[in-house]
């Protein structure tokens, strides 16, 4: 086996290693505006902060918690599901096929109604979706939040 060798100048190391490091910052940049450290919630501190700053107050513990799996194809439910999230914008495109954890928080004022809760989808550690729904009769799903629209 024959090994090749490069000689670099020292200032022509220093320019690789400078533009090694320009790359790998950019990556870092790009994953954090695309959202990978956006919306912890991989501690329920995480989980009812992230509520409260959609203007949501919650039981301090979730009522229910349970392991869903996102379907790899989403049926017509799961895209309008998808649509109502990109609302509030999330992308359960991102985490189609994936096991997430479903977290379920009472809310406690939501136009003065006692059966509203907030459902959140948890993935690989960050709040990827959910929603503000009731079972009653004359019930709801809505965004957790609205965002303004982009222009």
């Amino acid at each position: 086996m024959r090994m090749i060798s490069v000689r670099l100048s020292k200032k022509k190391g220093l320019l690789f290693l400078a533009i090694l490091l320009l790359v790998v910052g950019l990556i870092f940049v790009m994953a954090f505006l695309d959202g990978a450290w956006k919306d912890p919630g991989g501690k329920n501190e995480q989980r009812v902060s992230f509520l409260r700053s959609c203007g949501w107050e919650v039981e301090p513990e979730p009522v229910e918690t349970r392991e869903i799996q996102i379907p790899e194809t989403f049926s017509q439910v799961y895209k309008n599901y998808a649509q109502l999230n990109e609302k509030a914008g999330f992308h359960l495109e991102a985490v189609a096929g994936k096991k997430c954890m479903q977290y379920v928080y009472k809310v406690k004022n939501y136009d003065g109604r006692n059966d509203v809760y907030a459902h959140l989808l948890v993935c690989d550690g960050r709040i990827s979706g959910g929603d503000l729904s009731t079972a009653a009769l004359n019930g709801f799903m809505v965004p957790l939040r609205i965002l303004a629209e982009k222009n």
